[in-house]
């Protein structure tokens, strides 16, 4: 007997599939009680693997399995990329002890990150059994700002005098092998002040007794403990670096934001930013209430509705035209569907490019100068389409004539509001993530609408 089997394309990528066989070998194993095949199977998994796996197991069973990992600093490393949710319930359903000795194989930054959410109550159990350096560490990154380059930073670096020499630090390097990262060499006087870096390059080419005063680069690129996160995130990016030294008002090294510190940054601002100009934030993500999360869009949608309104009363100021030429009402959501459409192109760039350092305000003559040429382009492409059409389907070559210039208008003019709404708000200090969407989406919709209509009188002579 013939069986038909309906297939579907496969879609999954190589490791999608790997990933879901071991989910489910994972899953079955702990429910079989298996302990000691499923702890062999986990210890042969990379932590970046295994979080993912973890994601998705039940996560009832999660918790469990996590104590199953073997050895303490890969268990830190696991849950240092566990999703927050699901990092959150392992560390609320683990025992302080048990949570402590993972603690202490977190790196410093990572460890201050995770203690500054938990409950007051946990963090002191946890402080408590944390040991004498870890504590040290953990209490002097909480002190900074989070958002800061000292709240993001990591005081696990490595530094030398600067009197040494090339063989000197190669000898000092081979005997700290617990250092997170060694990507650069900082150099450090008598009191501690950084005063230059040397790459791992310059101290293979250079002869053994070459003094490092000799070969390092004094102009370091640098950060102050106070410096913002997205400022750190920029030079970076700028410059291409893979980490950046951290130094006090004093100039003394404290400790050093590295490259993948800085990715999760601008992860962050990214998704924060994306999440504004849509009217809503992160805390979204984190709550199943229905009446918090309209509580959180409620403000950006009372701005829109508003400008809805007003809309709504300029187009009451021409309904004499309106009655008269009835079809022009059939072309509304067009003209300002349009409209909206490369406003919100524009301002998502406009505001990325203010967020990454890409763009600064001294740059907005020219950015306007190109979103004019560019507005005009697609207004001039998409009006001699719509011009068409209402020509040929209405055989009306006065509202050909209406709509295509209203979209050529339309379309140029959003596109320069949506350019110099965000380098406004960027020179009054205020956030252009928050502001630019609802008042983009306001003023493009009014003007919009008035732009329809003053052509159509103009062209109709009403």
């Amino acid at each position: 007997m013939q069986i038909n089997v309906e297939t579907k394309p496969v879609t999954n990528t190589g490791y999608d599939a790997r990933k879901k066989r071991l989910v489910e070998t994972i899953d079955r194993l702990y429910h079989r009680d298996a302990k000691a095949p499923l702890q062999k199977l986990i210890a042969r998994l990379h932590p970046a693997d295994l979080a993912a796996i973890l994601d998705d197991l039940p996560t009832e069973h999660v918790t469990d399995i996590f104590h199953l990992i073997p050895d303490n600093r890969r268990a830190a490393d696991v849950l240092g990329q566990l999703s927050e949710d699901l990092r959150i319930r392992v560390i609320s359903e683990s025992p302080v002890d048990k949570l402590a000795r993972v603690f202490e194989g977190l790196p410093p930054d990572d460890l201050a990150d995770i203690m500054g959410t938990l409950p007051e109550e946990q963090r002191t159990q946890l402080m408590a059994l944390l040991g004498r350096e870890s504590k040290d560490e953990l209490e002097n990154l909480l002190q900074y700002d989070p958002d800061s380059a000292g709240g993001i930073m990591t005081t696990d670096f490595f530094s030398l005098p600067h009197t040494l020499t090339v063989e000197e630090a190669v000898a000092n390097i081979r005997r700290r092998a617990d250092v997170e990262m060694v990507f650069y060499l900082y150099l450090t006087d008598e009191a501690g002040c950084l005063v230059g870096v040397v790459s791992m390059r310059q101290l293979l080419i250079n002869p053994a007794d070459s003094p490092l005063h000799k070969i390092m680069n004094r102009r370091v690129m640098k950060v102050t403990t106070s410096s913002d996160q997205t400022t750190v995130a920029m030079l970076v990016e700028k410059y291409r670096l893979l980490a950046v030294p951290v130094v006090d008002d004093n100039n003394v090294l404290v400790g050093m934001v590295t490259v993948d510190d800085v990715i999760e940054v601008i992860e962050e601002e990214t998704t924060r930013d994306i999440l504004k100009m849509a009217g809503t934030s992160e805390s979204e993500t984190l709550t199943h209430s229905a009446f918090k999360i309209a509580r959180i869009r409620l403000p950006w949608l009372l701005a829109a509705f508003i400008g809805g309104l007003a809309a709504t009363g300029v187009i009451g100021q021409f309904e004499e035209i309106l009655a008269q030429v009835l079809v022009l009402s059939a072309f509304l959501p067009v003209i300002m569907g349009m409209a909206g459409n490369v406003g919100v192109q524009s301002a998502t760039v406009a505001v990325r490019g203010l967020a990454t350092g890409a763009i600064d305000v001294r740059d907005t003559v020219p950015l306007v100068l190109k979103e004019l040429r560019v507005g005009l382009v697609l207004g001039t492409f998409y009006g001699c389409i719509i011009g068409i059409y209402g020509y040929m389907v209405h055989h009306s070559l006065q509202l050909g004539q209406v709509v295509g210039l209203t979209i050529l208008g339309n379309m140029t003019g959003a596109a320069l509001l949506a350019v110099l709404l965000p380098m406004m708000f960027q020179r009054l200090k205020v956030d252009p993530a928050v502001a630019t969407g609802p008042f983009v989406t306001t003023a493009i919709d009014i003007l919009g609408v008035l732009n329809y209509f003053v052509i159509a009188s103009w062209i109709y002579h009403l």
